[in-house]
Protein backbone atom coordinates (compact mmCIF):
# COMPACT_ATOMS: atom_id res chain seq x y z
CA UNK A 1 0.00 0.00 0.00
CA UNK A 2 1.40 3.40 -1.11
CA UNK A 3 2.36 5.80 2.20
CA UNK A 4 0.75 8.96 2.16
CA UNK A 5 3.81 10.64 1.47
CA UNK A 6 4.13 9.00 -1.97
CA UNK A 7 0.29 9.08 -2.26
CA UNK A 8 0.96 12.96 -2.05
CA UNK A 9 3.23 12.95 -5.14
CA UNK A 10 1.61 10.99 -6.84
CA UNK A 11 -1.60 13.35 -6.36
CA UNK A 12 0.93 16.15 -7.80
CA UNK A 13 1.56 14.42 -10.50
CA UNK A 14 -1.85 13.45 -11.26
CA UNK A 15 -3.30 17.57 -11.01
CA UNK A 16 -0.32 18.37 -13.35
CA UNK A 17 -1.45 16.09 -15.69
CA UNK A 18 -4.87 16.77 -15.22
CA UNK A 19 -5.13 20.06 -15.64
CA UNK A 20 -9.34 20.80 -15.76
CA UNK A 21 -10.68 21.52 -12.21
CA UNK A 22 -7.15 20.52 -11.79
CA UNK A 23 -5.01 21.33 -8.93
CA UNK A 24 -3.05 18.92 -7.50
CA UNK A 25 -4.18 16.98 -4.29
CA UNK A 26 -2.51 16.90 -1.21
CA UNK A 27 -3.56 14.71 1.03
CA UNK A 28 -3.11 15.62 5.24
CA UNK A 29 -3.52 13.19 8.28
CA UNK A 30 -6.81 11.68 9.38
CA UNK A 31 -8.67 14.59 11.15
CA UNK A 32 -12.63 15.31 12.22
CA UNK A 33 -14.00 18.59 13.52
CA UNK A 34 -14.04 17.74 17.00
CA UNK A 35 -16.69 19.28 18.70
CA UNK A 36 -16.70 22.26 16.64
CA UNK A 37 -19.19 23.03 13.50
CA UNK A 38 -18.14 21.49 10.31
CA UNK A 39 -16.06 23.87 8.21
CA UNK A 40 -16.61 23.59 4.42
CA UNK A 41 -13.81 23.51 2.48
CA UNK A 42 -13.84 25.98 -0.12
CA UNK A 43 -14.94 25.36 -3.99
CA UNK A 44 -11.62 26.39 -5.01
CA UNK A 45 -10.08 24.00 -2.58
CA UNK A 46 -11.56 21.37 -3.23
CA UNK A 47 -9.50 19.63 -5.78
CA UNK A 48 -6.31 19.72 -3.58
CA UNK A 49 -7.25 19.02 -0.35
CA UNK A 50 -10.07 16.45 -1.33
CA UNK A 51 -9.31 14.70 -4.50
CA UNK A 52 -12.72 15.75 -5.88
CA UNK A 53 -13.13 17.77 -9.27
CA UNK A 54 -15.62 20.38 -8.08
CA UNK A 55 -17.17 20.64 -11.77
CA UNK A 56 -18.06 17.24 -11.33
CA UNK A 57 -19.67 17.43 -7.95
CA UNK A 58 -22.04 20.25 -9.24
CA UNK A 59 -22.86 17.65 -11.96
CA UNK A 60 -23.66 15.27 -9.19
CA UNK A 61 -25.76 18.28 -7.58
CA UNK A 62 -28.22 18.23 -10.51
CA UNK A 63 -28.12 14.08 -10.94
CA UNK A 64 -29.46 13.94 -6.56
CA UNK A 65 -32.83 14.42 -5.70
CA UNK A 66 -31.75 14.73 -1.95
CA UNK A 67 -29.93 16.80 0.26
CA UNK A 68 -26.13 14.95 0.17
CA UNK A 69 -22.48 15.33 1.82
CA UNK A 70 -19.07 14.55 0.77
CA UNK A 71 -16.37 14.00 3.59
CA UNK A 72 -12.66 12.78 2.53
CA UNK A 73 -9.69 12.66 4.79
CA UNK A 74 -11.52 13.75 7.61
CA UNK A 75 -12.89 17.02 5.94
CA UNK A 76 -16.59 18.24 4.87
CA UNK A 77 -15.76 18.18 1.68
CA UNK A 78 -18.94 19.07 -0.13
CA UNK A 79 -22.89 19.31 0.25
CA UNK A 80 -25.71 20.17 -1.29
CA UNK A 81 -29.46 21.33 0.08
CA UNK A 82 -31.82 21.67 -2.46
CA UNK A 83 -34.48 22.87 0.22
CA UNK A 84 -32.09 25.52 1.36
CA UNK A 85 -31.04 24.32 4.62
CA UNK A 86 -29.98 21.27 6.72
CA UNK A 87 -32.45 20.30 8.87
CA UNK A 88 -32.70 17.53 11.21
CA UNK A 89 -35.37 15.02 10.43
CA UNK A 90 -36.97 11.70 11.09
CA UNK A 91 -33.61 9.40 9.89
CA UNK A 92 -35.93 6.17 10.60
CA UNK A 93 -33.56 2.97 9.52
CA UNK A 94 -30.58 4.91 9.91
CA UNK A 95 -31.10 4.76 13.29
CA UNK A 96 -30.39 1.01 13.46
CA UNK A 97 -26.22 1.88 12.77
CA UNK A 98 -26.49 5.01 15.59
CA UNK A 99 -28.23 1.62 17.97
CA UNK A 100 -25.35 -0.71 16.53
CA UNK A 101 -22.27 2.36 18.13
CA UNK A 102 -24.17 2.64 21.42
CA UNK A 103 -24.10 -0.96 22.14
CA UNK A 104 -20.66 -0.37 21.31
CA UNK A 105 -19.89 2.72 23.58
CA UNK A 106 -21.35 0.80 26.27
CA UNK A 107 -19.10 -2.25 25.85
CA UNK A 108 -16.49 -0.06 26.05
CA UNK A 109 -17.67 2.16 28.83
CA UNK A 110 -18.02 -0.90 31.29
CA UNK A 111 -15.09 -3.10 29.95
CA UNK A 112 -13.36 -2.33 33.66
CA UNK A 113 -16.61 -3.39 35.78
CA UNK A 114 -15.76 -6.66 37.78
CA UNK A 115 -18.00 -10.13 36.72
CA UNK A 116 -19.77 -10.85 40.27
CA UNK A 117 -23.14 -12.63 39.74
CA UNK A 118 -25.87 -12.03 36.25
CA UNK A 119 -26.12 -8.16 35.39
CA UNK A 120 -22.71 -7.52 36.51
CA UNK A 121 -19.32 -7.09 34.50
CA UNK A 122 -18.62 -5.43 31.26
CA UNK A 123 -21.17 -5.65 28.50
CA UNK A 124 -19.58 -8.36 25.42
CA UNK A 125 -21.50 -9.35 22.26
CA UNK A 126 -21.17 -12.60 23.35
CA UNK A 127 -22.87 -12.27 26.64
CA UNK A 128 -26.13 -14.49 27.07
CA UNK A 129 -29.00 -12.02 26.72
CA UNK A 130 -30.01 -13.88 29.53
CA UNK A 131 -27.33 -12.57 31.89
CA UNK A 132 -28.41 -9.68 31.79
CA UNK A 133 -32.30 -9.38 31.04
CA UNK A 134 -34.95 -11.77 33.14
CA UNK A 135 -37.53 -12.58 30.22
CA UNK A 136 -37.54 -11.62 26.80
CA UNK A 137 -39.30 -13.19 23.86
CA UNK A 138 -36.70 -14.54 21.23
CA UNK A 139 -34.68 -17.63 21.74
CA UNK A 140 -33.63 -18.46 25.12
CA UNK A 141 -29.77 -18.66 24.71
CA UNK A 142 -29.49 -15.91 22.11
CA UNK A 143 -26.57 -13.91 22.66
CA UNK A 144 -26.03 -10.73 22.11
CA UNK A 145 -24.62 -10.75 18.83
CA UNK A 146 -27.30 -12.84 17.82
CA UNK A 147 -29.83 -9.96 18.55
CA UNK A 148 -27.50 -7.16 17.10
CA UNK A 149 -27.27 -9.16 13.86
CA UNK A 150 -31.41 -9.95 13.29
CA UNK A 151 -30.97 -13.36 14.42
CA UNK A 152 -32.45 -14.59 17.92
CA UNK A 153 -35.83 -14.92 16.77
CA UNK A 154 -34.75 -18.13 14.92
CA UNK A 155 -35.69 -21.77 16.94
CA UNK A 156 -32.22 -23.63 15.97
CA UNK A 157 -29.23 -21.11 16.30
CA UNK A 158 -26.76 -23.21 15.15
CA UNK A 159 -24.56 -22.87 12.35
CA UNK A 160 -27.07 -23.17 8.56
CA UNK A 161 -29.86 -23.01 10.67
CA UNK A 162 -29.84 -19.24 11.31
CA UNK A 163 -32.13 -17.43 8.91
CA UNK A 164 -31.67 -13.61 8.36
CA UNK A 165 -35.25 -11.80 9.17
CA UNK A 166 -35.35 -8.16 8.96
CA UNK A 167 -36.85 -6.52 12.51
CA UNK A 168 -38.32 -3.58 11.01
CA UNK A 169 -39.38 -1.95 14.01
CA UNK A 170 -37.73 -3.59 16.56
CA UNK A 171 -40.51 -5.42 18.34
CA UNK A 172 -39.14 -9.11 17.38
CA UNK A 173 -35.71 -8.46 19.24
CA UNK A 174 -33.34 -5.53 18.78
CA UNK A 175 -35.37 -3.34 20.55
CA UNK A 176 -34.50 -4.87 23.64
CA UNK A 177 -30.91 -3.62 23.49
CA UNK A 178 -32.40 -0.44 25.56
CA UNK A 179 -32.89 -2.87 28.09
CA UNK A 180 -29.53 -4.73 28.22
CA UNK A 181 -27.75 -0.96 27.86
CA UNK A 182 -30.03 0.04 30.93
CA UNK A 183 -28.61 -3.01 33.29
CA UNK A 184 -25.41 -2.66 32.31
CA UNK A 185 -24.76 0.76 33.25
CA UNK A 186 -26.92 0.26 36.46
CA UNK A 187 -23.77 -0.64 37.95
CA UNK A 188 -22.14 2.66 37.97
CA UNK A 189 -25.39 5.31 37.50
CA UNK A 190 -23.10 7.94 38.57
CA UNK A 191 -20.74 7.91 35.90
CA UNK A 192 -22.46 6.49 32.95
CA UNK A 193 -25.84 7.64 33.72
CA UNK A 194 -29.63 6.27 34.58
CA UNK A 195 -30.59 6.06 31.54
CA UNK A 196 -29.83 5.23 27.95
CA UNK A 197 -30.58 8.70 26.81
CA UNK A 198 -28.11 10.24 29.31
CA UNK A 199 -25.45 8.11 28.31
CA UNK A 200 -26.07 8.74 24.28
CA UNK A 201 -25.88 12.15 25.46
CA UNK A 202 -22.81 11.78 27.63
CA UNK A 203 -21.09 9.54 25.23
CA UNK A 204 -21.84 9.94 21.84
CA UNK A 205 -23.91 13.14 21.30
CA UNK A 206 -21.44 15.89 23.19
CA UNK A 207 -18.25 14.66 22.51
CA UNK A 208 -18.78 14.29 18.61
CA UNK A 209 -20.81 17.60 18.94
CA UNK A 210 -24.10 16.07 17.13
CA UNK A 211 -25.74 19.24 18.51
CA UNK A 212 -28.61 18.77 16.04
CA UNK A 213 -29.73 15.11 17.16
CA UNK A 214 -31.87 13.90 19.16
CA UNK A 215 -33.36 10.05 19.78
CA UNK A 216 -37.05 9.55 20.83
CA UNK A 217 -37.41 12.91 21.72
CA UNK A 218 -35.40 12.57 24.63
CA UNK A 219 -37.51 9.74 26.33
CA UNK A 220 -34.85 7.70 28.56
CA UNK A 221 -35.72 4.59 26.90
CA UNK A 222 -34.94 4.02 22.99
CA UNK A 223 -36.18 2.06 20.38
CA UNK A 224 -33.71 1.02 18.29
CA UNK A 225 -34.87 0.56 14.90
CA UNK A 226 -36.21 4.37 14.66
CA UNK A 227 -36.21 7.18 16.55
CA UNK A 228 -32.68 9.44 15.44
CA UNK A 229 -33.81 12.71 14.60
CA UNK A 230 -30.83 14.18 12.60
CA UNK A 231 -29.13 16.60 10.23
CA UNK A 232 -26.85 15.51 7.25
CA UNK A 233 -23.36 16.75 9.55
CA UNK A 234 -24.62 14.67 12.73
CA UNK A 235 -24.96 11.69 9.92
CA UNK A 236 -21.68 12.69 8.54
CA UNK A 237 -19.99 12.72 12.22
CA UNK A 238 -21.30 8.99 13.36
CA UNK A 239 -20.20 7.82 9.72
CA UNK A 240 -16.94 9.62 10.50
CA UNK A 241 -16.52 7.86 14.15
CA UNK A 242 -16.86 4.18 12.59
CA UNK A 243 -14.58 5.05 9.81
CA UNK A 244 -12.14 6.08 12.24
CA UNK A 245 -12.50 2.97 13.79
CA UNK A 246 -13.90 4.31 16.78
CA UNK A 247 -11.64 7.43 18.18
CA UNK A 248 -12.70 11.21 17.77
CA UNK A 249 -11.03 14.36 18.89
CA UNK A 250 -7.84 12.12 20.39
CA UNK A 251 -10.35 10.37 22.53
CA UNK A 252 -11.57 6.69 22.19
CA UNK A 253 -15.21 6.32 22.15
CA UNK A 254 -15.87 2.73 21.48
CA UNK A 255 -13.24 -0.44 20.58
CA UNK A 256 -11.94 -0.55 17.06
CA UNK A 257 -12.79 -4.65 17.00
CA UNK A 258 -16.40 -3.06 17.56
CA UNK A 259 -15.70 -0.86 14.34
CA UNK A 260 -14.96 -4.11 12.36
CA UNK A 261 -17.62 -5.75 13.60
CA UNK A 262 -20.19 -3.02 12.46
CA UNK A 263 -18.65 -3.45 9.28
CA UNK A 264 -18.17 -6.56 8.23
CA UNK A 265 -21.11 -9.59 8.32
CA UNK A 266 -22.02 -10.49 11.84
CA UNK A 267 -23.28 -14.54 10.42
CA UNK A 268 -22.50 -15.05 7.16
CA UNK A 269 -24.71 -18.69 6.99
CA UNK A 270 -27.66 -16.29 7.58
CA UNK A 271 -27.02 -12.74 5.21
CA UNK A 272 -23.62 -12.39 3.87
CA UNK A 273 -24.70 -8.30 3.49
CA UNK A 274 -26.04 -7.42 7.36
CA UNK A 275 -23.81 -6.68 10.28
CA UNK A 276 -24.45 -4.98 13.73
CA UNK A 277 -27.44 -3.30 12.55
CA UNK A 278 -25.81 -2.05 9.43
CA UNK A 279 -25.59 -3.14 6.05
CA UNK A 280 -22.51 -4.31 4.29
CA UNK A 281 -21.48 -4.68 0.38
CA UNK A 282 -21.79 -8.21 -0.37
CA UNK A 283 -21.32 -10.27 -3.67
CA UNK A 284 -23.19 -13.14 -2.91
CA UNK A 285 -25.84 -14.48 -0.34
CA UNK A 286 -27.08 -11.57 0.58
CA UNK A 287 -30.63 -10.57 1.18
CA UNK A 288 -32.46 -6.99 1.56
CA UNK A 289 -34.63 -5.82 4.26
CA UNK A 290 -37.10 -5.79 1.91
CA UNK A 291 -36.92 -9.62 1.06
CA UNK A 292 -35.39 -12.35 2.95
CA UNK A 293 -34.46 -13.84 -0.89
CA UNK A 294 -31.11 -14.58 -1.12
CA UNK A 295 -29.71 -12.33 -4.12
CA UNK A 296 -26.84 -13.24 -6.46
CA UNK A 297 -23.83 -10.83 -7.70
CA UNK A 298 -23.17 -7.50 -6.01
CA UNK A 299 -25.37 -4.33 -5.38
CA UNK A 300 -22.66 -2.65 -6.85
CA UNK A 301 -19.93 -3.81 -9.11
CA UNK A 302 -18.01 -0.74 -8.22
CA UNK A 303 -17.96 -1.20 -4.57
CA UNK A 304 -15.66 -3.74 -2.40
CA UNK A 305 -17.15 -6.20 -0.62
CA UNK A 306 -17.11 -6.75 3.41
CA UNK A 307 -14.75 -10.03 3.71
CA UNK A 308 -13.31 -10.92 7.00
CA UNK A 309 -9.22 -11.33 6.39
CA UNK A 310 -9.70 -14.47 8.64
CA UNK A 311 -12.50 -16.69 9.38
CA UNK A 312 -13.88 -18.04 11.74
CA UNK A 313 -14.64 -15.04 13.44
CA UNK A 314 -16.59 -13.99 16.92
CA UNK A 315 -19.43 -15.93 17.19
CA UNK A 316 -19.75 -17.00 13.52
CA UNK A 317 -18.71 -20.88 12.54
CA UNK A 318 -18.21 -19.57 9.05
CA UNK A 319 -15.02 -21.23 7.48
CA UNK A 320 -15.71 -18.58 4.70
CA UNK A 321 -17.11 -15.46 3.63
CA UNK A 322 -20.24 -17.77 2.31
CA UNK A 323 -20.32 -16.86 -1.27
CA UNK A 324 -21.56 -19.02 -3.94
CA UNK A 325 -19.69 -19.66 -7.11
CA UNK A 326 -18.82 -17.98 -9.29
CA UNK A 327 -17.61 -15.20 -6.47
CA UNK A 328 -14.48 -16.06 -4.54
CA UNK A 329 -13.80 -14.97 -1.08
CA UNK A 330 -10.08 -14.01 -1.50
CA UNK A 331 -9.03 -10.34 -1.32
CA UNK A 332 -6.33 -7.73 -1.05
CA UNK A 333 -7.59 -5.33 1.03
CA UNK A 334 -10.05 -5.34 3.88
CA UNK A 335 -11.88 -1.93 2.11
CA UNK A 336 -15.80 -3.35 2.30
CA UNK A 337 -18.25 -0.89 2.22
CA UNK A 338 -20.96 -0.52 4.82
CA UNK A 339 -24.59 1.85 5.23
CA UNK A 340 -26.58 3.01 7.21
CA UNK A 341 -29.80 2.96 5.14
CA UNK A 342 -33.58 4.63 6.13
CA UNK A 343 -36.23 4.04 4.19
CA UNK A 344 -36.75 7.04 1.38
CA UNK A 345 -32.94 7.14 1.27
CA UNK A 346 -31.84 8.06 4.46
CA UNK A 347 -27.85 6.82 3.99
CA UNK A 348 -24.36 7.11 5.90
CA UNK A 349 -22.01 4.97 3.31
CA UNK A 350 -18.40 4.53 4.01
CA UNK A 351 -15.65 3.99 1.94
CA UNK A 352 -12.81 2.81 4.15
CA UNK A 353 -10.51 2.29 0.78
CA UNK A 354 -10.72 6.06 -0.13
CA UNK A 355 -11.00 7.72 3.42
CA UNK A 356 -14.76 9.05 2.26
CA UNK A 357 -18.10 8.97 4.35
CA UNK A 358 -21.04 9.77 1.54
CA UNK A 359 -24.35 11.04 3.42
CA UNK A 360 -27.51 11.73 2.10
CA UNK A 361 -31.22 12.03 3.34
CA UNK A 362 -34.27 11.52 0.94
CA UNK A 363 -32.45 10.06 -1.50
CA UNK A 364 -34.88 7.89 -2.75
CA UNK A 365 -36.81 4.97 -1.89
CA UNK A 366 -34.83 2.03 -2.75
CA UNK A 367 -31.18 4.00 -2.62
CA UNK A 368 -28.36 1.99 -1.17
CA UNK A 369 -24.94 1.93 -1.40
CA UNK A 370 -24.36 2.75 -4.99
CA UNK A 371 -26.88 5.62 -5.49
CA UNK A 372 -24.79 8.33 -3.88
CA UNK A 373 -21.74 6.63 -5.16
CA UNK A 374 -22.69 6.66 -9.13
CA UNK A 375 -22.77 10.56 -8.61
CA UNK A 376 -19.92 11.23 -7.05
CA UNK A 377 -17.54 8.42 -8.23
CA UNK A 378 -16.82 10.58 -11.48
CA UNK A 379 -15.69 13.58 -9.65
CA UNK A 380 -13.01 11.23 -7.76
CA UNK A 381 -12.05 9.05 -10.33
CA UNK A 382 -10.81 12.47 -12.33
CA UNK A 383 -8.43 13.03 -10.04
CA UNK A 384 -7.17 9.20 -9.18
CA UNK A 385 -3.76 9.42 -8.96
CA UNK A 386 -3.46 5.74 -10.52
CA UNK A 387 -6.55 5.82 -12.73
CA UNK A 388 -7.44 9.74 -13.99
CA UNK A 389 -10.58 9.19 -15.13
CA UNK A 390 -10.77 6.28 -16.49
CA UNK A 391 -14.05 4.66 -14.64
CA UNK A 392 -14.16 1.47 -16.18
CA UNK A 393 -10.33 0.36 -14.98
CA UNK A 394 -11.02 2.32 -11.71
CA UNK A 395 -14.30 0.29 -10.70
CA UNK A 396 -12.41 -3.37 -12.07
CA UNK A 397 -9.55 -2.98 -9.11
CA UNK A 398 -11.52 -0.73 -6.23
CA UNK A 399 -14.55 -2.96 -6.89
CA UNK A 400 -12.62 -6.19 -6.10
CA UNK A 401 -10.75 -5.16 -3.30
CA UNK A 402 -7.55 -4.92 -4.68
CA UNK A 403 -7.38 -0.56 -5.13
CA UNK A 404 -7.18 1.18 -1.66
CA UNK A 405 -5.35 4.06 -2.03
CA UNK A 406 -6.18 6.03 1.20
CA UNK A 407 -6.68 2.93 3.65
CA UNK A 408 -5.39 3.48 6.81
CA UNK A 409 -3.40 1.28 9.03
Amino acid sequence: MLSRLLLGFLFVFAGSVLGCSGEATTVSDPADPGTAAWQLVPSDRVARECGLDPVLLARADQALNGPYAVVRYGKLCHEHYPGGDDRSEELLSASKTLGAVVVGTAAYRTQGFARTDRKTGPLSDEDRVDHWLDAFDFHQDARVAHVLAMVAHNEDLSFGARDFSYDNFGLVQINRLNDIITTAIAQDPAELGSSVEEFTQRFLFEPLGMRDSSWNDGLPDKPFAYGWFGTVRDMARLGLLILNGGTWNGERLLEREWTRKITHPAFEDSNTGYSYLTWVHSRSNHASSASSERLQGPADPCSPAAIWPDYPHGLSESADCGYDAPWICEQEYDVGVWAANGYSGHLIVGHPGLDMVLIGKHIGVGSSFDTIWEAVRPALVALDPSFKGDEDAFCEAYGNNSYAPDLRE
